[in-house]
């Protein structure tokens, strides 16, 4: 090797040895600093206090108690309608001659209600009545004819047709007597029915004619219902319809009140429209309702199931459309569980439920999105709870 090559690769040696002593410099610097900001930063972490422990949450808990059955209750719609209720009119027609009430007013049984110009009925019955005077005048004459004819018989100075012909027209007389009081007793029902009396106690609903009208016979000329004890009509289903009987009591709320009624019929047909079997119940007192009111009529009917009555509060969403329920396990240390429920009747506020749980199980009532299964928990105290 030469003299100028031997010192070109003397030159290189010294640079790549400079390097390396340079790069071993500061790495063993870094290491220096990287220990002391170590050291530092333990010593800061130490002078730090460590952060208290939380303690379980309070969850409020009931118990499960098991049961055979449960009641359903079923409310259907009905309405209030009069006992009875009847659109009166005359039997004949005529001029009317006066309505002796009006709408709203209370009449009892028997009482006139209106009344048809008469006059001519009147005229008609005392031309029969004096008929039935002139024959009786005639049958009295013919009562004496028939004594003395009989007297000339006895003494043989009157013939057998004589005598037979003074009895017969006396029992003809008789006959016409009798026919003249039919034609009295018929002109006084005629005269008796050209007014109205009312069948039954009760308020004059509408008032259809005003006096000086005429109309024809059947016409309706007043409205009159029932007002004692109203009755409520309501379609309930046709199975629950077959487990009532005459004489059951069925509750009814009308509004915000509540009454007692018993029922008087069920009718045997089912609605062609609702599919419902029709109930009518009368209410056991008397009250101010107002007929063609709405109302509901409760039903309550017991039901077999093992199951147990729960809180909605208590049931939440699981997965795959399931429903579950968190639980409460341990005296020392409770920790929270999971139970899945199967909900078999819902009524607000609660849930008649089956499920994988036993009866006594402890679960959380209220406030189940605050903790998860496996969450340590403790039980809230009643003061808590007030």
């Amino acid at each position: 090797m030469s003299e100028q090559g031997l010192k070109v690769r003397l030159a290189k040696l010294g640079r790549k040895t400079a390097t390396a002593l340079v790069t071993g410099g500061v790495v063993a610097i870094a290491g220096v600093a990287v220990w002391h900001g170590s050291g530092i930063l333990a010593d800061r972490a130490a002078a730090v206090e460590r952060p208290v422990a939380t303690a379980p949450l309070a969850v409020s808990v009931a118990q499960i108690n098991l049961e055979d059955s449960y009641k359903v209750e079923r409310r259907y719609t009905g309405q209030i309608e009069a006992p009875q209720s009847a659109n009166l009119s005359f039997e004949q027609g005529g001029t009317v001659a006066q309505i002796l009430v009006d709408e709203g007013d209370v009449v009892k049984k028997g009482q006139v209600l209106a009344k048809l110009d008469a006059r001519l009925l009147a005229a008609d019955l005392e031309r029969l009545k004096a008929s039935k005077r002139a024959l009786l005048a005639q049958l009295e004459l013919a009562s004496l004819v028939d004594q003395r004819q009989a007297q000339l018989k006895k003494k043989g100075f009157a013939s057998n047709q004589v005598a037979d012909q003074a009895r017969l027209s006396m029992s003809e007389l008789s006959a016409r007597l009798a026919e003249a009081d039919a034609g009295i007793l018929a002109a006084q029902i005629r005269l008796e029915k050209a007014q109205i009396q009312a069948p039954f106690d009760g308020i004059i609903n509408t008032r259809l004619v005003d006096p000086g009208n005429t109309i024809g016979g059947g016409q309706a000329v007043l409205s009159l219902i029932e007002s004692d004890k109203p009755v409520f009509r309501v379609g309930v289903a046709p199975k629950l319809a077959n487990r009532l009987s005459i004489g059951d009591g069925m509750a009814v709320t009308i509004g915000d009140t509540s009454y007692q009624t018993q029922i008087v019929g069920i009718l045997p047909q089912i609605d062609s429209a609702t599919r419902t079997r029709i109930v009518r119940a009368r209410f056991k007192e008397q009250s101010r309702l107002a007929f063609g009111q709405t109302g509901e009529a409760q039903f309550v009917q017991q039901m077999s199931a093992k199951g147990a009555w729960l809180p909605l509060t208590a049931i939440e969403d699981g997965v795959r459309g399931l429903w579950t329920i968190k639980t409460v396990d341990g005296e020392d240390q409770p920790k929270v569980g999971i139970e899945a429920v199967e909900l078999i009747y819902a009524d607000s506020p609660r849930a008649f439920v089956r499920g994988t749980f036993a009866d006594g199980t402890q679960y959380i009532d209220q406030g189940v999105h605050r903790v998860v299964a496996g969450q340590s928990v403790r039980i809230q105290t009643p003061a808590e709870a007030n």
